[in-house]
């Protein structure tokens, strides 16, 4: 075609030159045609050449740092995915150290009865929570109760003093571990906290965490994800046959202090085929995972907080190979059209929307997946205030479902004033009809009574109503006394129960108004709870100073507590009252607001009968 479009060269022809005949020489082409044909198509495409590879350097560089830029967010993701699931169980141990359950049966080593009831309640709190098991273990290692303990593959008995997180918590409090049951052979990640006593460790409760469920999702999801330990293992993969591979070689070390832990109980582990092509920094590289047919992927990994793990999220290099392709495509184009003039304009246009085109999806894609990020942010950051408000929120519901149990008596409360409003405001249209002044001014001056009193109930259930801050300040023992039971005067009335104080007018704490009320509102609600259908029907409130303390107690003519109640009064999820009455939280929250407030609560049974709980408070003033 450039035969047809490109006119022939013209020779180059030396000037004439006389010579000693004056006869002049004929002039000699430089280059022989078929030359100049040849460097014609060579030169052009010898640029073709060195533009496309430079091109397809650069293209490569911008694909690369693309999917770098679109893989953080994803990564983070599933990092702050895996970190939030952890999360949920760190504190419970915590919690457990503080079961008298567990505490009693640690403390009393052969005793058969408290170590099956030690179990049934782990088994109740493992229900609850969903966790694969949580058992302990004494001071040797050995297991003493598990939530597991019916079981084929029960833990008790078994003894685990090898296992590292074991040792943790004996020497520094608390302990991590990731690894393989021993017993179960199903892996999981276990958390250890020691349980304190009076002169000494009592022994260690351990919460094991299984993340099959985590795998599993993301093994629906188009990304392909791995999460290697400390040691270069693959623990999780969203690839079934990644699981349980080594990365790097392991040493014969190693390998002996694994065994020794028994980390990878029964599992070979076998090196899983990785080569790296490129190493781009900051975390990111490009490996091949599979031998050498496998295809290239784009990695970039993060440490797990609070782990030794780190997460790699693998990401296909197809639009890389294709960017590449594109712009070597280009280049060549691009000489070929500088070089055919006739075609340059036209060449240029196509070029110039295919790559619009390119940039305009590109960034379609770009601010699609930042809208994506931002709401998947906007959801964690939104989850991560609600743990935070967990604590103030339960309080809040607890104070509500009291309110709820208190509606009816406060309805009946309001009732009577507004029928008598009606009433008198009737006599008073037909006192003024009849020219009788005073009588309407006695009934007015009742209606002005009324309203106080109806406005001093609702008042009394705003107040209590209202979210606390949870800011304590001087509040007078005998005003929060006046208002709870201003609360509970209708339910006292229909239960025909007596409710009696002796409270000194002058003593005074450092509380938060509204959670002092809410926590004699449960204490004198659980006392008229417990004298309903007796034959005595007496409740008494007093509160006096000793010394530096102040001293509530809430005493009623109930039957009383059993025996084998009173040691987990305080404990989450127990209750004495039928189903559907209580969940076991009422006295758990009581006694959270008093010890924040330098406090305590203690349960007892009265010599006469019945039941008493006491407050022991710092007094102010």
């Amino acid at each position: 075609m450039l035969s047809e479009t490109t006119p022939s060269p013209v020779p180059y022809r030396r000037p004439f030159v006389y010579g000693g005949k004056d006869r002049p020489t004929q002039a000699r082409p430089i280059l022989k045609p078929h030359w100049r044909r040849a460097l014609f198509w060579l030169i052009p495409a010898l640029i073709a050449v060195l533009a496309a590879g430079g091109a397809g350097w650069l293209a490569e560089r911008l694909a690369i740092a693309q999917l770098l830029e679109q893989a953080g967010p994803r990564r983070d993701i599933y990092v702050e995915g895996l970190r939030s699931e952890l999360g949920r169980y760190e504190t419970l141990p915590s919690v457990m150290t503080y079961s008298t359950t567990l505490r009693q049966m640690l403390s009393a080593p052969g005793n058969e009865p408290l170590s099956q009831r030690a179990s049934t309640y782990l088994e109740q709190v493992a229900t609850v929570s969903g966790a694969a098991a949580i058992y302990a273990i004494d001071t040797e290692g050995t297991t003493r109760a598990a939530s597991n303990w019916q079981g084929p593959a029960s833990f008790v008995g078994m003894n685990f003093s090898y296992r590292p997180y074991f040792r943790d918590a004996m020497a520094k409090g608390y302990g991590r571990f990731y690894g393989i049951g021993t017993t179960s052979g199903e892996a999981g990640y276990y958390f250890a906290r020691s349980i304190p006593g009076p002169e000494g460790v009592l022994g260690v409760v351990v919460v094991k965490v299984t993340l099959t469920g985590m795998e599993r999702t993301w093994g629906q999801a188009a990304d392909r994800v791995l999460v290697k330990d400390g040691h270069g293992v693959t623990i999780l993969s969203s690839v079934p046959g990644w699981t349980f591979r080594t990365l790097e070689p392991l040493s014969d070390g190693l390998r002996e202090r694994l065994a020794a832990t028994r980390q990878y109980d029964r599992v070979e582990l076998q090196g899983l085929a990785v080569q790296q092509l490129a190493d781009l920094g900051a975390g990111a590289s490009v490996l091949r995972i599979g031998g050498p047919g496998a295809k290239p992927l784009l990695a970039t990994a993060r440490n797990v907080p609070g782990t030794d793990w780190q997460l790699l999220l693998l990401t296909d290099m197809a639009p890389v190979a294709n960017a590449q392709r594109i712009a070597w495509a280009a280049g060549a184009a691009l000489v070929l059209l500088l070089t055919l003039v006739a075609m340059l304009v036209r060449q240029r246009r196509r070029t110039r929307a295919a790559e619009r085109a390119t940039r305009a999806a590109l960034e379609r894609s770009a601010q699609a997946l930042e809208r994506e990020v931002a709401a998947r942010t906007a959801e964690l950051v939104a989850a991560n205030d609600d743990l935070r408000r967990a604590q103030d929120g339960l309080v809040q519901a607890a104070k509500l479902a009291a309110l709820g149990q208190l509606a009816a008596g406060i309805t009946h409360e309001l009732n009577q004033p507004l029928a008598a409003l009606r009433t008198l405001s009737d006599n008073a249209a037909a006192f003024l009809a009849r020219g009788k002044a005073d009588r309407v001014t006695e009934n007015l001056t009742m209606i002005g009574q009324l309203t106080e009193r109806m406005a001093r109930i609702t008042g009394q259930l705003r107040g209590f109503a209202r979210k606390s801050e949870n800011r304590p300040e001087p509040v007078r023992l005998a005003v929060a006394a006046s208002n709870s039971l201003a609360l509970l005067a209708e339910k006292s009335r229909r239960l025909d129960a007596t409710v009696e104080t002796a409270i000194d007018p002058d003593l005074w704490v450092r509380f938060d108004p509204i959670r002092l009320e809410q926590v004699l509102v449960n204490l004198l609600g659980n006392a008229l709870d417990a004298v309903a259908g007796g034959p005595v029907r007496e409740v008494r409130l007093e509160a006096v100073r000793d010394g530096g303390r102040a001293l509530v107690r809430v005493l009623d003519s109930g039957s009383g507590i059993a025996p084998e109640s009173l040691p987990h009064l305080f404990e989450p999820f127990f209750t004495t009252k039928p189903p559907g009455q209580g969940l076991g939280l009422g006295l758990v929250i009581s006694a959270g607001m008093v010890q924040d407030h330098g406090g305590s609560i203690h349960a007892a049974n009265r010599p006469e009968g019945g039941a008493m709980f006491t407050i022991d408070l710092p007094a102010h003033g």
